[in-house]
């Protein structure tokens, strides 16, 4: 059940390493000056980015404006539940603060496109869209073992701008975005809002000015809208539970079930009752209603990353996110042309 919202919400933390672009607005050294001379002298006549034209003259190396960007992404993201509030059919939730979970992660795989224009020298505005997979695996610990897993597709769009610029090789790259994730499982619309700064370094190939190699290192904060509610059919899950202990439930033997009020009893037995039904393959009609609290094990995560440009039309990058529960990898192709 809770499985879905999870995943949705770590899949944007993942697509965040997708946006940024590296290299806009490069001062050319007085080392370069040769190639800075070049650039004053063909001039920019092309519609974007807004001043163009002044910032070549002022020894400015631009790239071209409007892009299309590929991306490939792959990673794995730890989850914290809290609130959890479980019920079935037309019984509205009760609260499970009982249960201690062990485990939560998302392993997930996205294709996404971006597509950008900069419309003044530091300041680019992209929409993305893209597909994803996912899959899941939720531990409880205690009072009973706990597992499931599931898997899922859906859809992912957002906006965001890019604030991006470079002086004498140092480059700075902050991203901002606004994303809508869409699952197939979930009724909402998980809704995300993220910023990534990164600062590194742009090396120039002086025999040929428009090929270059960047590298950054930054950090990622993740914010979510963290209520989340719902409902799904046991057929949708794919639960794993010690059938004896599964049964001790049913037959009210267990302590710790003897402790808990009426209302949390009723809702434990029947969702033991419908896991034990699923595993023994036998049909049963119940539909799981939720509500919980969702976080990353932290809001912040550390990212380093790397881009190739051949020229100022073509560019492959790579990224990869650490710590704060989040592991990640990027690879993406970038075409580039004027406007």
């Amino acid at each position: 059940m809770w499985k879905y919202t999870l995943i949705s919400f770590s899949l944007l933390l993942l697509e965040a390493t997708a946006m940024a672009q590296a290299g806009a607005g490069m001062k050319i050294g007085d080392k370069e000056k040769h190639y800075k001379d070049s650039l004053r002298r063909a001039g920019y006549p092309y519609r974007f980015p807004i001043l163009g034209s002044k910032m070549v003259e002022k020894g400015f190396s631009i790239q071209y404006p409007v892009g299309a960007m590929l991306n490939l992404m792959g990673g794995q993201q730890e989850v914290n539940i809290t609130d959890l509030k479980v019920g079935f059919n037309d019984m509205e939730p009760v609260p499970l603060d009982f249960i201690k979970f062990g485990d939560v992660k998302a392993h997930m795989q996205s294709v996404t496109t971006r597509l950008d224009l900069w419309v003044l020298p530091f300041v680019d505005l992209y929409g993305i869209i893209g597909l994803v997979q996912a899959k899941t695996n939720v531990n409880i610990n205690a009072p009973f073992q706990f597992s499931s897993e599931a898997d899922f597709k859906g859809y992912t769009m957002g906006l965001g701008t890019t604030l991006a610029g470079g002086y004498h090789g140092i480059i700075t790259i902050t991203d901002v975005n606004y994303t809508w994730t869409h699952l197939d499982k979930l009724d909402d619309v998980v809704k995300t809002f993220m910023v990534t700064p990164r600062v590194g370094y742009n090396f120039q190939f002086r025999e040929k000015p428009g090929k270059s190699f960047a590298a950054w290192v930054g950090a990622t904060g993740f914010f979510v809208n963290t209520g989340t509610s719902g409902s799904i059919d046991l057929a949708d899950l794919k639960p794993a539970m010690d059938p004896v202990q599964a049964q001790k439930i049913i037959d009210e033997t267990e302590q710790w079930y003897q402790a808990l009020p009426r209302p949390q009893q009723v809702v434990v037995k029947r969702i033991a009752e419908a896991v034990l039904n699923k595993m023994n393959n036998l049909p049963d009609d119940i539909t799981i209603n939720y509500s919980l609290k969702k976080n990353p094990v932290s809001n912040w995560s550390m990212v380093i990353g790397a881009q190739y440009q051949f020229n100022k039309r073509w560019q492959v990058r790579t990224e990869a996110g650490f710590l704060g529960g989040r592991k990640s990898l990027l690879l993406s192709g970038n075409y580039r042309w004027r406007w």
